[in-house]
Order: C-alpha cells, then structure tokens, then sequence
C-alpha cells in the first residue's frame, strides 16, 4: 500500500507576493500554486495525505547565491516565512534547507521513511530550481513523484516547459491537473 506526501514548496513570501517579494513568480503563477496549497490543506485533493512544507532559509553567508537569488528569503526575515495566504497550519511540518532539493535537509527522507511514504506530490515554486532539484532526487531515492502542472510555477513558460521536459525524462509524472492527479473533481 502506498502512502502519499504531498510538499508545499517554497511558498514563501519573497517567491509569492509580488508587492513585497525578493523574487516574486508573478501574480498567475502564485495564484496557481496557492489554490492548489490550499486545495490539498482543505482536503479537497489528496484527502489523508501528510503534508509537508519545505521552506528556504539561506544563509547570509551564501553571498553568490543570495545575489543571483536578489537576497530573497534569508533566514530570519520576513520574505523566507511561508506566505500566509497559504494557511499552513501549526500542525504542518515544515523543513528547512539552504540548497535546491527539499532533500538537502537530510531529516526529511528520514522522517518520510518513518512515515512510510512511497509517493511525492510536489507544489510549488520554481519548477526549474527547486521543485525540479526536489523531483530528481526524490526519484533517485526511489519516490514515485507527481508535479501537477497547474500546481507548479515559475517565471516563464519557456522556464516552465523545460523543467517539465527534464523531469518527465526522470519518470516524473506531470499531470495537467492537481485534480486529475488526486483522483477529484
């Protein structure tokens, strides 16, 4: 029997709020990716999965990085918080981590493992970074891994539609709909 966990992925401020953020996705793409978060938090999609945010935190340190990244979500500030319009309630888990993949943080395949997770649902942003660095990992570790198309963003649909090249070649499924991959309506 298989287990699901479905990532919230850097639903952060800096990557989602276009007024205030470092390196905001743009207005369509947050939008997207916060109903399908919200979605899968109500439980209208993937009902009884475990949800799992995973949150940016770089250091200030990481200078080459937080140039390219216009110093978006360093630790301790308030664009590097998960965006409240998520609704991510307390109980949510959240791991952080200072590199592209979620795995990075080596805690979380730990507590995946503990939980008996076999399948990944990636939400986010941005799916030529992170989600995409997230997706091939977790398929090295042997996840199976869906990336619903309209739960993942980025800032281009060139960006967009080479992420989904690269991760359909790794045996990611890739959906049109966080709908048609949960099964709902």
């Amino acid at each position: 029997m298989s287990r699901t966990a479905v990532f919230l992925m850097d639903l952060q401020v800096d990557f989602l709020d276009s007024g205030n953020g470092r390196m905001p996705v743009g207005d369509a793409g947050a939008d997207q990716v916060l109903r399908a978060a919200r979605a899968v938090l109500s439980g209208r999609a993937y009902a009884g999965a475990l949800v799992v945010a995973i949150a940016n935190a770089f250091r200030r340190s990481q200078l080459i990085g937080n140039l390219f990244r216009r110093n978006a979500a360093l630790a301790g500030t308030r664009g590097a918080e998960i965006d409240p319009r998520v609704g991510v309630s307390p109980e949510v888990p959240v791991f952080r981590k200072s590199a592209p993949s979620a795995f990075s943080n080596r805690e979380l395949h730990r507590f995946l493992q503990s939980k008996g997770v076999t399948d990944i649902v990636l939400v986010g942003v941005f799916a030529e970074a992170c989600v995409r660095a997230t997706a091939l990992q977790a398929r090295s570790l042997g996840y199976k891994v869906t990336a619903p198309l309209d739960a993942i963003a980025t800032s281009s649909p060139r960006r967009l539609a080479r992420a989904a090249r690269s991760m359909r070649s790794q045996g990611v499924l890739l959906p049109p709909s966080i709908w048609e991959a949960a099964g709902t309506n």
